[in-house]
Order: C-alpha cells, then sequence, then structure tokens
C-alpha cells in the first residue's frame, strides 16, 4: 500500500449537478404544477391568472391585463422553484407555438430575490415574440435594465428551447430549434454582478401596458452546469481543475489525445495524461450512488471523495461489488452539498 494516488490510475468523476446536486426536471406531463410556487404580483389587484395544462404535455400560463397599468405597471406573472438556490445555473425549458398577435416578453427567471409585487429582483433570458428580440435583464424591484440584447425572430408555429446560463458575473442566452439542441440560432451574452443567488423559474410580461399574456412551456430543467463561455465543460467543474474558464474544450492540455471537454464528460482527469480508470456509467437516485468502472486483473480499487479536488478522504462505506466482463461498481451514499469522487489503486 502507498500512501500517494498513482495519477496514471486516478479517474475523476464528478458528481454534476447535472445528476445530483440542484436538478430539477418537468415534463408537465403528470397534468399538474407540483413543486412549483405560482407568482401573480397582480393578483391582489383583481388580476386573474390561470395555470393550465390543456393538452397534458405542456404548462400553459396566462394573465388578463392590468387594471392599472400606470400605477402596477403592465400585466406580468410567472411560476419559481423555490426549492433550490443557484450561483452557477443552468436552466432550459421548450417555448410553445405562440400567437404572434399577442404583444409579450416570455422566458427564465435566475437568481430570484424577494419576489413579490414591486420587489422582484434577479435576472431574466426573454424572448419578444413580436419583436424578434432577446433580451438578458437585470431586474430590479420588477424593473428590467437590459445587460445585452440580439435578434431573434421565431416562427410562431415552431418549438424553440431558450436556455440561459449564469456564473458569477457572465450570463448566456441562447435559443435552440427542439430539432437540434446542438448549435443555438441565437445567442446573447453579457455581465453583471449585482445578485449573487437564487431559485429560478419561468416568467412572462405583457409588451403593451393593457395587453394580456398566454404562452406554453414545456421540459423544463434546471442544475449548475452553466456554461457560459461555451466550450462544452460544465463552468464549475472547469474553474476547479484549471482555476479559471480559459481552457478552451476543444484543446488536450495533458496531450493524451483526448480534448479537455471528452475527459470532462468522459470522467477522467483533463490534467493528467492517459488516466487510466475508465468510468462506464453514474446512477444518482435520492439517496444513493452507483458508480461503474472497468477493472484491471489482480488490482485494488478504493473511493475516494472531495469537496475542492484537493483534500480527499476515503468513503470507507463504499461498497465494491465486482460485475462480469471485467467490470466493477462502488455503491455508496449521496451525502448533501457538491462532491468530486474518485476511484483509486491505493
Amino acid at each position: 500500500m502507498h500512501s500517494f494516488v498513482p495519477q496514471s490510475l486516478t479517474s475523476f468523476i464528478f458528481l454534476s449537478p447535472l445528476l445530483s446536486y440542484g436538478q430539477i426536471s418537468d415534463d408537465f406531463n403528470d397534468g399538474d404544477d407540483e413543486g412549483w410556487t405560482r407568482l401573480n404580483p397582480l393578483a391582489q389587484a383583481g388580476v386573474v391568472g390561470t395555470y393550465a395544462f390543456p393538452d397534458g404535455v405542456s404548462y400553459r400560463i396566462r394573465s388578463g391585463a392590468s387594471p392599472d397599468p400606470d400605477a402596477l405597471g403592465q400585466a406580468r406573472i410567472g411560476a419559481m422553484r423555490a426549492d433550490v438556490n443557484y450561483t452557477a445555473f443552468r436552466v432550459a425549458v421548450d417555448l410553445a407555438p405562440f400567437d404572434p398577435a399577442i404583444e409579450q416578453d416570455v422566458g427564465i427567471l435566475a437568481r430570484i430575490t424577494t419576489p413579490g409585487l414591486g420587489t422582484t429582483s434577479g435576472y431574466s433570458a426573454t424572448i419578444d415574440t413580436d419583436e424578434g428580440r432577446i433580451y438578458i435583464s437585470r431586474v430590479d424591484f420588477e424593473q428590467p435594465t437590459t445587460v445585452m440584447e440580439a435578434d431573434s425572430p421565431l416562427d410562431p408555429e415552431k418549438n424553440y428551447r431558450l436556455v440561459f446560463h449564469g456564473y458569477g458575473a457572465r450570463f448566456l442566452a441562447e435559443v435552440f430549434d427542439v430539432t437540434n439542441l446542438t448549435t443555438p440560432i441565437f445567442f446573447a451574452e453579457g455581465e453583471d454582478d449585482i445578485y449573487q443567488n437564487g431559485p429560478a423559474g419561468l416568467f412572462g410580461a405583457a409588451g403593451q401596458p393593457t395587453g394580456a399574456i398566454d404562452f406554453g412551456f414545456d421540459n423544463y430543467e434546471s442544475d449548475d452546469r452553466s456554461d457560459v463561455d461555451r466550450d462544452g465543460m460544465p463552468d464549475p467543474i472547469e474553474a476547479d481543475f484549471f482555476g479559471n474558464l480559459d481552457q478552451p474544450g476543444d484543446a488536450d492540455f495533458d496531450g493524451d489525445g483526448r480534448d479537455n471537454a471528452q475527459e470532462i464528460e468522459d470522467g477522467t482527469n483533463p490534467k493528467v495524461k492517459d488516466s487510466s480508470v475508465e468510468v462506464i456509467s453514474i446512477d444518482v437516485s435520492v439517496d444513493r450512488l452507483s458508480l461503474q468502472f472497468r477493472i484491471l486483473v489482480g488490482r485494488n480499487y478504493q473511493l475516494e471523495t472531495s469537496g475542492d479536488l484537493t483534500n480527499w478522504v476515503v468513503d470507507t462505506e463504499a461498497e465494491f461489488e465486482e460485475e462480469e466482463d471485467g467490470i466493477a461498481k462502488f455503491l455508496t451514499s449521496r451525502g448533501s452539498g457538491r462532491k468530486f469522487v474518485r476511484v483509486v489503486e491505493p
């Protein structure tokens, strides 16, 4: 037994937020919005908001017009997932076909603070459906200030996916055709550093003082795997490895023939050449982690955990199970907080 870890036999496996921490997904196929907190700031002024599932597979949010635009502002309505606060965030939702005759801004809220009439603050990524523009905005007490905007003309009869990323003071909003979720058709980038964390959700605002809102959402997802520099590497993991977001995803830092983004996706260390423990799968349930990997004959393995990629502790409760064809797995409790795990040969 050696006290050091041979780097060539080390594989870093990330319990990414997408898999285990801060992940929320809702396809609305169950016909309800359980887990959501409805935001209708004009309800106290008598404005009726409705939350429905007309086709059983989408979330339709509607609001009547504001009764007093001068005093209360235009109609606005939304819903948030108050159960998770994000610092780094990636929020995605599909936008249903819409009525182009209704002037409205719809999209995503993130880092929400003090939600309510005249108090909601945070950031938004919205599509102006009649102007064909995408906006990243800082919202101060329900008043938006544009951080960045870009052209984003949409076909009202098609489905699109809006994705909003935030890491530190950097933000990215992307629009995809749902038939191609690899390459965005429009995007906007901006910077702002006022609001640091908070939950995320969905949002719509009338484009006219006396206008109404009627929009559909589907396939909501949120986690903390932001990628504001669009290099294929989740920002928190990239920064933990390299100390910043300056490394390109298609570069090969350790010169082993696999680029940085692929190594992170595969669960190997992009800074260590020829990491040899190959991870096959990671499955996460409410309280358990199962990590499956390939083994070498006659070798021993242990599971280690870390919160900072520097200080590692052996998971003495991890259960090792050898399967057929040179494959084994570790089973352990999931724990709380963001955590890294690695398989090593002691």
